[in-house]
């Protein structure tokens, strides 16, 4: 309490001595050289008025040494210093443009924001193109609070004649370095930044997510706010950092936990090792409130990017996973869903609504969980996106060994219940609900790497949110995915539809095996893009001891060797879990690198990006992977064509293309620029370097990429 009130005694002190007469100083006392505190001067940056043209002039400030005045936000204690205009009728002046404060620690734990030594506070003029007169009269009144051990009411009246010319105006050389100086710690603007607050308990927590790694290299990192009574300033800043995202945690002003600011904004200062200084400003909106909602744009609420509310977000999602149901990666599961509502066509009204609900479930709760382990690993840290559990070759080798032995089932070799088609016959029930729900388990995960249209934004959507919120857009995924296996269930019309059950189901089940083998060849494939040749060999090997396993498991019944042969069969699945945990089934590096000769692309880098937008040349950004069947259709169907490929050359395009087989924190990053979980994303960049890029459709066609060519 006696902190409290020293520092509060401190700052009601140093304000008081505002109340002095602030310009009693007079012109005469504060002119260059006059030996006061400050010194000020008006400076122009060129030699000439231009009508029609903007003039930048500075009112130029030069402090006795340890003196200083004070940035728009003077910190604890202090005063900004204020301009006051005289100019020509039709002449007008901009804000000022404050350079980049320092920040000065004072005694009963003050803190201050301003400057010393010389500083130029910029503003520009806008001279109208029928300005008549041959010379432009600027005056302008300055107050300021100077301060050393105690502070000082300072200003003066400066004016500055500027001959008013005809042509390009040549630049001031006296005011060249300061003019250049203080623009070069000017926050950049080239850079777009999404941010957020919220107040925890004491805390203010700042997110921000850039749309450039640019922390990549930070070694420190500081943010300055740029109103008062927001942050306490001598409290500890805790900040943790990726590529282009920032979290920052600062206690609160005590006004701010009185009252919640209605944003949060100032300099996010970022230096790296050779002490390098870049600056960024920041506005942050409350957390579920956008900052296009806080100008008037939009309507408060839990709004993502491009404004829908949660309800929009909610039936997207719901599309998107009803889509799920036509990826090819989804097929070979639901085919055995299928076959099932028909086996089972005849079946009574509630047995048949009970199957779709223990299907339904299995969905549902199938994306909830994937959905909370990884928005838990994201919460800790980890750079991972949809789909990141095929990002794992030991995942994959799994699910190899999974649609082997389910092809063996549909084909016959083996029976082993009906549960899942042959799966897990012990999870079964004497109704085979249980079947059902494990059926829609393994539809999730199968389906999980895809990512239809609608869900993009959904999910993008729901990895900025808090976890209630997200996992409610993963409830709308689920269901969309399970809604036409609950309509045939619930809709005895619709289950009419159903051929009924007969002999033919025999010859349908045996050949709905080979969609399964297919399956795994193709996960197969994308484990030897994540691995190598010896761990397609190793995962081939696994497959011969499971069929090994299911053919004893199958005559163990009529063989007098049943126990030697239940032996061999269980080593044989000992032998095949152990292979899951194989050095093999380690992802190897740079897996799109080598495939890239002769392709027509090139492997994606956020410093290559960079370079190519910084030449002015228009670039083509495909983020794919090799377990994607969304991404491998466009390559194949769009992508390779040869009218989109004569199209990139014909307009100068650089393709880059990165590979998320394995994970890849900066392509994650990219990711989440964007508002997506998952590949495919697609960016058109146009030349102009200060034009975002157009983010393409997940289902592409020649026409589509032709017709964004032609808008760059």
């Amino acid at each position: 309490m006696t902190k409290n009130f020293l520092k509060s005694l401190a700052i009601a002190a140093l304000l008081a001595t505002w109340q002095l007469p602030a310009l009693g100083q007079g012109v005469s006392e504060l002119v260059p050289g006059s030996g006061t505190h400050v010194d000020a001067q008006l400076v122009a940056e060129t030699e000439a008025a231009i009508p029609g043209e903007s003039l930048w002039v500075a009112l130029r400030l030069e402090h006795v040494d340890a003196w200083h005045t004070y940035w728009k936000n003077p910190g604890d204690a202090g005063k900004p210093t204020e301009i006051r205009w005289q100019l020509p009728e039709g002449v007008t002046a901009g804000e000022i443009v404050w350079p980049l404060p320092e920040r000065f620690d004072l005694p009963a734990d003050l803190v201050d924001f301003g400057y010393k030594g010389e500083i130029f506070l910029l503003t520009e003029l806008t001279i109208p193109a029928s300005f008549a007169g041959t010379t432009l009269q600027i005056g302008a009144d300055a107050q300021w609070l100077e301060c050393e051990e105690i502070c000082i009411p300072g200003g003066a009246s400066v004016t500055l004649d500027m001959p008013v010319g005809t042509g390009p105006a040549r630049t001031d050389s006296r005011w060249t370095d300061g003019f250049d100086a203080t623009r070069r710690n000017l926050p950049r603007s080239d850079v777009t930044f999404d941010a957020m607050f919220s107040i925890t308990g004491e805390d203010i927590n700042l997110l921000v997510q850039a749309t450039e790694p640019v922390f990549e290299n930070a070694q420190r990192i500081t943010f300055i706010p740029d109103t008062h009574r927001v942050l306490d300033y001598i409290a500890e800043q805790n900040i943790t950092n990726q590529l282009s995202s920032l979290q920052l945690s600062q206690k609160a002003h005590s006004r701010a936990l009185r009252e919640s600011p209605e944003r949060v904004g100032g300099l996010l200062i970022v230096e790296d090792g050779s002490g390098e200084v870049v600056t960024y400003d920041i506005q942050a909106a409350p957390e579920g409130v956008t900052m296009a909602a806080l100008e008037g744009d939009m309507t408060t609420g839990t709004q993502p990017a491009g404004g829908m509310n949660l309800f929009t977000v909610f039936l997207f999602a719901m599309a998107g996973g009803l889509i799920l149901n036509l990826m090819p990666c989804v097929f070979p599961v639901l085919s055995l869903k299928a076959m099932s509502l028909a086996s089972n066509a005849t079946a009574p009204v509630r047995e048949q609504r009970l199957h779709g609900i223990a299907y339904a479930a299995g969905v549902i709760l199938s994306f909830l969980g994937l959905a909370g382990v990884l928005l838990t690993l994201q919460a800790g840290g980890s750079l991972i996106g949809w789909g990141f559990q095929l990002q794992s070759p030991w995942f994959i080798a799994a699910l190899v060994f999974l649609f082997f032995l389910m092809g063996l089932a549909m084909s016959g070799v083996i029976e082993i219940g009906t549960g899942i088609m042959g799966l897990g016959s012990g999870l079964a029930d004497k109704e085979g609900y249980t079947g059902s729900f494990f059926t829609g388990v393994l539809a999730s995960v199968v389906a999980s790497p895809c990512t239809a249209p609608f869900m993009g934004a959904a999910l993008g959507f729901a990895f900025t949110q808090s976890m209630p919120v997200a996992l409610i857009v993963f409830v709308a995924l689920g269901f969309g995915m399970a809604l036409p296996f609950l309509l045939f269930s619930f809709v005895p019309a619709l289950a009419r539809m159903l051929p009924r059950p007969g002999s033919w189901m025999l010859t349908f089940r045996q050949f709905l095996a080979f969609p399964l083998y297919a399956t795994a060849v193709w996960l197969l494939w994308v484990l030897g893009r994540q691995t190598s040749a010896d761990a397609m060999a190793l995962v081939v090997g696994g497959c011969v001891f499971i069929g090994l396993a299911a053919w004893l498991y199958q005559r163990q019944s009529q063989s007098k060797w049943r126990y030697l042969e239940i032996g061999i069969g269980i080593a044989c699945i000992a032998a095949v879990l152990s292979l899951l945990t194989s050095p093999l089934l380690e992802t190897r590096d740079a897996v799109a690198s080598a495939d890239t000769a002769g392709e027509g692309y090139e492997v994606y880098s956020d410093a290559r990006l960079e370079e190519l937008r910084r030449q002015g040349r228009p670039v083509f950004v495909n983020m794919t992977a090799s377990w994607c069947i969304t991404c491998l259709v466009n390559e194949r169907m769009a992508l390779s064509s040869d009218s989109v490929m004569q199209a990139l050359a014909d307009n100068d395009v650089t393709y880059l293309k990165g590979d998320w087989t394995n994970n890849d924190p900066a392509i994650t990053e990219v990711l989440k620029r964007y508002q997506t979980s998952g590949v495919p994303l697609y960016l058109m960049y146009p030349a102009d370097p200060s034009q975002p890029a157009e983010v393409l459709p997940q289902i592409l066609t020649e026409g589509i990429i032709l017709d964004a060519l032609s808008r760059i």
